[in-house]
């Protein structure tokens, strides 16, 4: 028996033709032909299976071919293998791409780092997936889904990669396009927050302003009320005071020239107490007039803290503004259900007339100093400040500027708390007590309206003090 693998590898060849060939050569008997039918019908069952699996690996080039750009290079990275669609959609030609490396098309959108990674995972021997942005001959950019697969020799050595991408361009679009459309919503959304947080926080302060307004117009009108009548009964006192003078000194005189009175006038004398009444008529009198004078300076400091004839801006008196506030406070100094009295200490500096709203000004100090009140009484209850005190300093502290301290010696703040004090709405005082509005409208009329420098310095345990500066002249720089 012949041995069939000899056979057909030795004598005849692997094909059919081989086999047809040498059968010229080859004396011929009944157990030959059998070997040579055996030998033919085997090989060409191996052409059949070859044929086979090259019609798969056709029909699989030809799938890739249509839906995916294929690449291969060597192990430098060196293009040796471009498919069409590689070249439609980078929009180079075969003979451009071949030879080159994949930097023909980087694109600039991936950091270093990136195709540093993605060559440590291929030199290892491992497969790397990812997403790639690159850049088309014509400048257009596209994006592909890649996948590349290391390929090894026999001793395991690498020496090509397979590239295999997918066109994934309209769907990074997409997702672009959503990821601006997120972000345009969430841009809008929050200039929407921003403009009923403002529209708020105008609507509160316009109603604050309204009050402070209607309180400025009922302060004036009570002032002026109160003026007329009280500057009647101050002026008239000086005529009083002198008629009651010339009654005295005729009394004194009719005593004089007689001192033994009809009975009857000496009863009356003697009923009304005569003596004592010229003893205390004069101190009566005094304290008329020093109660009219306190009543005068009351309705004058309503006048000049309101200010109503002055709502432009104009040349005032700092310290005439701080003074009338003071005294507009002066019953809150004395703190309740306790014989102490918070001490004010003025330190003023010598200061020109400054160009302010001097209203607005005086509502800041209102605010401040009525703050300051709050807190050292809430301290002096607790026992935590014993003789609490409001410094008030006052210096020119540039060639166009002065600044305005307000102190105290009460508990002070946190530093968080410190850096929400100028915000709308923020209070630390209980509900129904504050509206959190009063510093956040004085940083307004300190900043906005002249241009000023509004903060405040404050630790736990150590008082706060707030600095006001201001130009003396706006225009100025």
């Amino acid at each position: 028996m012949i041995n069939i693998n000899e056979f057909n590898k030795q004598d005849w060849g692997d094909s059919p033709s081989a086999v047809l060939r040498n059968l010229n050569n080859i004396s011929l008997n009944e157990a030959t032909l059998y070997e040579y039918a055996v030998a033919i019908a085997q090989s060409q069952y191996r052409d059949r299976e070859t044929h086979q699996s090259m019609q798969v690996l056709s029909d699989i080039k030809f799938a890739l071919d249509v839906t995916a750009i294929v690449a291969i290079t060597d192990s430098q990275g060196i293009i040796s293998y471009a498919n069409d669609k590689f070249c439609q959609i980078s929009k180079y030609s075969r003979s451009e791409i071949i030879g080159k490396d994949h930097n023909i098309v980087n694109s600039g959108y991936h950091p270093q780092s990136f195709f540093s990674e993605m060559w440590s995972t291929i030199q290892a021997g491992n497969v790397w997936k990812g997403e790639i942005k690159n850049k088309a001959k014509d400048g257009n950019y596209y994006w592909v889904d890649t996948t590349i697969v290391p390929l090894s020799d026999e001793t395991g050595r690498i020496i090509q990669y397979l590239a295999i991408r997918l066109d994934i361009t309209e769907r990074k679009q997409i997702e672009e396009a959503l990821q601006r459309s997120q972000q345009e919503l969430q841009e809008k959304t929050q200039h929407l927050e921003r403009v009923i947080s403002e529209l708020q926080k105008a609507q509160s302060q316009l109603i604050q302003t309204e009050k402070m307004s209607s309180l400025g117009q009922l302060v004036a009108g009570i002032a002026h009320e109160i003026n007329n009548p009280i500057n009647f009964i101050y002026g008239n006192l000086v005529y009083v005071a002198q008629y009651t003078q010339e009654i005295l000194f005729l009394l004194q005189l009719y005593h004089q020239y007689y001192p033994m009175p009809m009975p009857e006038i000496q009863q009356a004398i003697d009923g009304t107490e005569l003596g004592f009444i010229k003893e205390d008529l004069p101190k009566v009198l005094k304290s008329m007039r020093l109660g009219s004078e306190r009543i005068r300076r009351i309705v004058l400091s309503l006048r000049n803290f309101s200010r109503l004839d002055e709502a432009e801006i104009k040349s005032v008196n700092i310290h005439e503004g701080i003074d009338c506030t003071l005294l507009i406070l002066q019953n809150r100094l004395k703190i309740k259900r306790s014989n102490s009295e918070i001490a004010i200490v003025k330190e003023y500096g010598d200061l020109p007339l400054v160009e302010c709203y001097a209203g607005q000004l005086n509502q800041v100090f209102m605010n401040i100093i009525s703050n300051a009140i709050d807190e050292l009484e809430t301290a002096h209850k607790n026992s935590k400040v014993l003789n609490p005190k409001i410094w008030i300093r006052t210096k020119i502290s540039g060639k166009n500027r002065i600044t305005i301290a307000i102190a105290d010696n009460g508990l002070g703040m946190t530093e968080d708390i410190r850096q929400k004090i100028f915000d709308p709405f923020f209070t630390t005082k209980p509900v129904g007590v504050g509206t959190g509005l009063g510093l956040s409208i004085s940083y307004q009329i300190v900043v906005d309206k002249h241009r000023g420098q509004f903060s405040c310095i404050s630790t736990p345990n150590a008082g706060a003090e707030f600095l006001i500066e201001i130009p003396i002249h706006p225009t100025e720089k």
